[in-house]
């Protein structure tokens, strides 16, 4: 796993790296879960790059989830194993939509899966025959 060297430095340092300027530089521990593929309950993943810059209906989503748990600012306890204001959330938005969602079909993710396409990663190679390929001297 690599890790950025501003993250280790600040880590020994001891100061904290605010929550919102991780961004899409941060590395996720991600759960398992339903991923039948892994054999790992844990395993580290790039951040999605919709951290910094979200699609139309994930900031109508964003302003509306804000917007709903700053009506239940104040509240306290648990309700139903929650605290109050999750449940709250839960509550109003369970089964809602964004209205200006893209279709699934059309995801980035669908259209283009990794940051480099097979036919992207040929060319490259194609490019690089013929440079010689050496260590790097430490």
């Amino acid at each position: 796993m690599m890790i950025r060297a501003a993250t280790f430095l600040k880590g020994v340092m001891q100061v904290a790296e605010p929550r919102s300027e991780f961004g899409a530089k941060a590395v996720q521990i991600v759960r398992a879960g339903r991923m039948t593929w892994s054999s790992k309950p844990l395993f580290p993943r790039n951040a999605p790059h919709t951290i910094e810059n979200p699609h139309p209906g994930q900031i109508e989503w964003r302003i509306t989830f804000g917007r709903v748990a700053k009506e239940y600012r104040g509240c306290s306890g648990l309700v139903d194993g929650l605290p109050c204001v999750a449940a709250g959330v839960k509550e109003r938005l369970t089964g809602r939509t964004a209205g200006r969602r893209i279709p699934e079909d059309q995801y980035p993710s669908k259209i283009k899966r990794s940051f480099h396409t097979v036919e992207e990663l040929e060319q490259m190679l194609r490019e690089k025959e013929g440079e010689i390929v050496r260590a790097p001297r430490y």
